[in-house]
């Protein structure tokens, strides 16, 4: 497999600004550090020697318990109350403390106090760990994490390097100064890590965000309080890191045998040298192993860890001791025993000691520090008492060789445990990535148990129409039930819809019985109700019924005639085909609309194949319901003949979801062989996919794949979304796997080539870089995409988003959990791909190289990015397309398009037509049904209620969104107050745009949001400053707001049990969701939680941070601030849409005013379902609407 690396990717980029900034950074921690370190060294040897000098060796045996005892306590008060202080401010407290001590303890070594000895013996060992802990977690806020694998072996150098500075200066110092002097060196050490806290907590830009212990996510969790039924109890350490204890595991088993090997090594070395020459090889080994360390640390571990990874490199020290280990049970030399020693030096402190801190910076703050002062203060420190004791008990029956079978039971231990860390380590990253998700491909719903039988039969005999259909939906392809017995419930039910579904179920399954029903719907008011009854009594097939039914066939009502001659024809035979035939010749000749619309309908429900050459006709209409109508009729029909006919009409946003439903409704033996000779077309046709993700088969996905490497930019896009959508319901072969890897690799190939031609564009073809970038980032895209197909699909979605759009934490931890996930060349790629670095936009070319690259990047069969090149070469050369860029200038001025990249600025400049008013004119008025956006190019336009100004827009600015978004009445009058130029965008050809790209349906909501806020805020400010004049301005605004998007969503109600099945009757009711199909709704159902509130008891407030929407089940919640209601909702309604949108802090405050039992769906899971669904987007604004006129009052 190719690694694509060399001098074309590392002229693709530079280190930017934001990297000098990190390594200014890096170098203050690395000082900082290594004070600490040499603080730690003078320290610890100023308290070994004094305290040598007053007590008898015998006692050091007596000194480990109380060591360890206090170590280990330190530990445990440290883990539990550490984190409760911000760790800046616990550092400018702790460190001028430990300082401070120290000269109180130097002042009472000076007064020859004895009892001093002891304790600063075991009060110095304390003291350095709490700085060393500290540290570490102080570094894992400062550190940049996406770059910490490069970054960690620069500063834990540091450590290396203040223990080989003080370990040489001893020797200097100690006989100018003497022993007891050594405090006042280590005391002035601690202020100097103290200064360098000050340097970083000011490079920090913002402690109080910076050093914040709760994540966003975590802080919006206890917010909102979470009181899931399945985890009621609050998560303890080891579930919150779900890694913990296999690192705890390693930890010990490695203390332990460290603490063997260095036994081992002192005796081995005891048994060969003595003397003087024992302490010349001591220092002599001590010096070089420094020395070799700090070469690892600064020239092989952060490459080391770039390379392989974390989880390859924790393997490395504890197989390179069980290595030496074996050798030192087999050649017990003093040579095979210094290399294992000089590996703990070497490895452990350099490679192992980087691995152990990286492990800690995925795990958010809230937990990160009580898990590192788990794992230092009680592990490690436990684990040094442990093998204290076991000393004392072995060494005087054990012989030093033979601990090495002890070592290598407890590293092979350590090795089994670092395996396992692996799972557990990816677990932790990815749950730092999603919020309370699922794997979505397991969801399933069994519809045979009684409680769920149960609960559709209330929802078939309940009131409400989606709960109607629902129920007997799922109810009728059930073996067992009993449905009949129901049916002249649902007959008689409400709502149309239900009564027209019982009736076609009743034309296709004739049960005995129902004909007094039937025929009394013959009378209903409603008359497809009542086209469909007759219709469905013609099924029966009863000579006694056939003058009944002919005599329909001399209604004046269309529907009705049409229902009859369906019958007629279908049911009846030669002998209803006579009788129907005048009437049927008599619509085909009616040029009507409305009547064409009825026979293009009329085909479906004959249901004859032979009779379909009338519908092409049909299907080529002018008039779009009748198109519509044709399409239903050719999915019932399923002619080959007509699949050249439907294929076209997927290029019309009007006709694109029936023509879909049609071509799948064919046999996919027959459909897929004649389609494939469409994805050669130029253009193809590139919503041709979803015909695919529509039958959603093996072989469906096997032949969008086959298309894959030889489509265009486009339609790669297309294949993509449909080959995910498709991967619920097809399982894949080995061989399309191994397809997959290789269309991965190539992307990635031309991800590397593509930005290689990137380079130095901007500089004089700045439009061009713009779009080629955005290009480049659909490869992104594409190639996550397709990992997602090969690896833990929504693992690979939680990554990308994470990385994408996420804070520096949450992308470091998406890199980690990528490389995680990844294993080989593919897994360096990506790494690659995934770091922090910028394009090389700046970097010189020759225009030689430049027309180069031009002509390549025109070759890349992307048609927006091609016109872009032919622009900046010549904006002369068509005046067409200079008009057409000129229309995208002008929409980039207007707040509304502002989020919206020039390729989806180009779909909306097609549909923009010219308009003007002239000075005294209404563009429109209250309660038109004009429906168009409105962009003022120049002049005045006045929004007016009832005679009084809510707003004013001029040059640059929009109105009449309501028109173009939710397709309602206008609330307002717009009155042009000057002569006025403007561009028009119809609500048709908006949504037909945004349906083929929801980006721009997401920035729409983004825009409505960020008015809100606004209007919120200057409604605040008014209210702060008690001001009238302030307030009535930011109501008038609040009033435009409203006027120009408002909707309702309105639902009723169902009791409550506790079950998957409950939860899709419930989500059908919010109107958010009611536009998702049934396999959607499970999925849904099955990603929500369900949170109980308390009558009065808080939801959210007012800046708190949102990242959920939620859906009412049961009981009431009010919206309010500052005391005002803004709106009461109830069941099947939803809020907290705003947070989902923007990621803003929330609006409002939320408040149960009844026991309420809430749906709580997180934004990754909103973004990666609904928003797949362009009816969930166009309700999301609806529902947005809503609530801007609520709140106007």
């Amino acid at each position: 497999m190719k690694i694509f690396s060399g001098k074309a990717r590392e002229t693709a980029f530079f280190r930017s600004s934001e990297d000098k900034e990190e390594y200014v950074k890096v170098f203050v921690l690395f000082l900082y550090l290594l004070f600490v370190s040499a603080a730690s060294t003078l320290g610890r040897t100023a308290a070994d020697a004094l305290f040598l000098s007053h007590f008898d060796s015998s006692w050091l045996s007596k000194m480990y318990l109380p060591q360890s005892a206090a170590l280990i306590l330190a530990g445990i008060l440290f883990q539990r109350f550490g984190n409760r202080i911000r760790i800046d401010r616990l550092l400018y407290g702790l460190i001028p403390s430990i300082a401070l001590l120290g000269m109180m303890s130097r002042v009472g070594v000076g007064m020859e106090q004895t009892w001093v000895l002891p304790v600063i013996y075991v009060a110095f060992d304390v003291f350095n760990f709490l700085m060393v802990v500290c540290f570490w977690q102080f570094a894992a806020f400062m550190l940049d994490q996406r770059k910490v694998k490069r970054t960690i072996g620069l500063v834990g150098s540091g450590g290396i390097t203040g223990g080989i500075i003080s370990g040489f200066g001893l020797k200097l110092v100690v006989p100018l100064v003497g022993t007891a002097n050594l405090i006042w060196f280590y005391s002035a050490l601690q202020l100097l890590a103290l200064a360098a806290v000050f340097v970083l907590v000011r490079l920090s830009g913002n402690p109080a965000v910076v050093f914040s212990e709760t994540s966003k996510g975590s802080q919006a969790s206890a917010n909102a309080k979470a009181k899931k039924r399945k985890a009621k109890d609050k998560q303890g350490l080891f579930e919150s890191v779900p890694h913990l204890k296999y690192v705890a595991i390693m930890s010990a088993a490695l203390i332990l045998s460290l603490t063997f090997v260095d036994y081992q090594f002192k005796v081995i070395l005891k048994g060969e040298l003595t003397g003087e020459a024992l302490a010349g090889f001591m220092g002599s080994f001590y010096g070089v192993a420094g020395l070799l360390a700090l070469a690892v640390q600064v020239f092989v571990a952060g490459k080391l860890l770039t390379r392989f990874g974390v989880m390859m490199a924790i393997l490395i020290f504890p197989v390179v001791l069980l290595t030496g280990s074996i050798g030192v049970l087999l050649v017990p030399v003093l040579a095979m025993s210094v290399l294992v020693k000089g590996s703990d030096k070497v490895i452990g402190d350099t490679i192992n000691s980087s691995v152990n801190q990286l492990i800690m910076f995925p795990i958010p703050p809230e937990w990160r520090n009580k898990a590192k002062s788990f794992l230092d203060g009680i592990v490690r420190n436990g684990a040094k008492g442990l093998a204290a004791i076991c000393l004392m008990v072995l060494s005087p029956i054990l012989p030093a060789r033979e601990f090495s079978w002890i070592i290598i039971g407890l590293l092979a231990i350590c090795i089994a445990a670092a395996i396992k860390v692996k799972g557990a380590y990816l677990k932790t990253l990815l749950s730092t990535l999603q919020t309370n998700s699922v794997k979505l491909e397991e969801a399933e719903l069994d519809l045979m148990d009684p409680a769920s039988i149960q609960m559709l039969t209330g929802a078939l005999q309940s009131p409400d129409k989606t709960q109607a259909l629902y129920g007997f939906r799922a109810l009728r392809g059930l073996d067992g039930f009993d449905l009949p017995p129901h049916l002249p419930a649902l007959l008689g039910h409400a709502s149309r819809e239900v009564v027209m579904e019982a009736l076609t179920y009743i034309e296709s399954r004739k049960p005995e019985g129902l004909e007094k029903e039937l025929i009394a719907l013959l009378t209903a008011s409603d008359s497809r109700v009542k086209s469909q009854a007759i219709l469905t009594l013609a099924a029966y097939a009863k000579e006694e019924e056939l003058e009944r039914i002919t005599g329909y066939l001399e209604e004046t009502d269309m529907e009705v005639r049409s229902g009859a001659i369906a019958g007629l024809v279908k049911h009846y035979g030669i002998e209803g085909m006579f009788r129907a035939i005048g009437a049927l010749k008599q619509l085909l000749e009616s040029n009507d609309d409305k009547e064409r619309t009825v026979v293009a309908a009329l085909f479906g429900r004959i249901g004859m194949q032979g009779f379909y050459k009338p519908l092409i006709p049909l299907l080529q209409d002018p008039s779009p319901n009748v198109r519509r109508q044709a399409l239903r009729s050719a999915g019932m029909l399923q002619v080959p003949e007509l699949i050249v006919y439907l294929v076209p009409m997927l290029g019309h946003a009007v006709t694109r979801k029936d023509a879909i439903e049609a071509l799948a409704a064919y046999d996919e033996k027959l459909l897929l062989p004649m389609l494939d000779s469409y994805f050669g077309c130029e253009p193809a046709p590139v919503h041709l996919p979803k015909v695919f993700e529509r039958i959603s088969t093996l072989p469906a996905f096997e032949r969008l794949l086959t298309f894959y490497p030889s489509s265009g930019f486009e339609m790669r896009f297309r294949l993509l979304e449909a080959l995910n959508r498709m991967l619920r319901n097809v399982r894949l072969t080995e061989k399309q796997t191994g397809t997959i890897r290789t269309l991965i690799m190539q992307e990635i190939e031309y991800y590397w080539e593509f930005s290689e031609r990137l380079t130095g564009l901007t500089t004089n073809y700045g439009d061009v870089a713009e779009v080629a970038e955005q290009h480049r980032s659909v490869v992104v895209w594409r190639i996550f995409q397709l990992l997602a197909f090969v690896h833990d699909a929504y693992a690979i979605r939680s990554v990308y988003a994470n990385w994408k759009e996420g804070d520096a934490r949450q992308q470091a931890n998406a890199m980690e959990a990528m490389d995680q996930l990844l294993q080989g060349p593919l897994r360096i790629e990506m790494a690659k791909i995934m770091e922090v670095k910028r394009d090389a936009a700046h970097t010189h070319r020759t225009e030689r190289q430049l027309e180069r690259q031009l002509i390549w990047l025109n070759e890349q069969n992307d048609s927006w990015l091609r016109q872009v090149i032919r622009y900046a070469v010549n904006p002369d050369e068509s005046a067409e397309l200079k008009e057409h860029m000129e229309r995208i200038r002008t929409l980039r001025n207007y707040a509304l398009f502002q989020g919206l990249t020039s390729r989806e600025l180009s779909d909306l400049a097609d549909k923009l037509t010219p308009a003007s008013a002239t000075r005294g004119a209404y563009i429109f008025k209250a309660n038109d049904a004009e429906n168009s956006l409105y962009l003022v190019r120049s002049g005045t336009v006045g929004i007016y209620q009832d005679g009084v100004k809510l707003a004013e827009r001029k040059e640059g600015e929009s109105f009449g969104q309501a028109g173009v978004l939710v397709r309602r009445g206008r609330e307002a009058d717009a009155l042009a107050e000057e002569d006025c130029q403007l561009w028009r965008l119809d609500s048709d050809d908006f949504y037909e745009v945004m349906f083929d790209r929801s980006s721009i349906a997401i920035e729409m909501m983004k825009l409505l949001s960020r008015r809100l806020r606004s209007v919120l805020s200057r409604q605040r400010a008014a209210e702060a400053t008690n001001s009238d004049e302030d307030q009535v301005n930011a109501n008038k605004e609040l009033g435009a707001a409203a006027m120009e998007v408002a909707a309702a969503s309105q639902a009723d109600g169902i009791d409550r049990p506790d079950s998957l099945l409950r939860r899709v009757l419930v989500l059908q009711k919010i109107e958010l969701f009611s536009h998702l199909a049934e396999a959607d709704l499970l999925l849904l159902a099955q990603m929500v939680d369900e949170v109980e509130y308390d009558a009065g008891e808080t939801i959210c407030q007012v800046g708190d941070y949102g990242d959920a929407l939620f859906g009412i089940i049961e009981g009431t919640v009010r919206i309010h601030r500052d005391g005002m209601t803004l709106a009461n909702l109830a069941e099947g309604d939803c809020f907290g849409e705003m947070a989902i949108i923007d990621s803003g802090p929330r609006s409002a405050d939320c408040t149960a005013t009844a026991p309420t039992v809430l749906l709580q769906l997180h934004k990754d899971q909103v973004f990666s379902l609904c928003f797949q669904n362009i009816e969930v987007l166009r309700s999301m604004i609806q529902v947005m609407g809503d609530r801007l006129k609520g709140m106007a009052g």
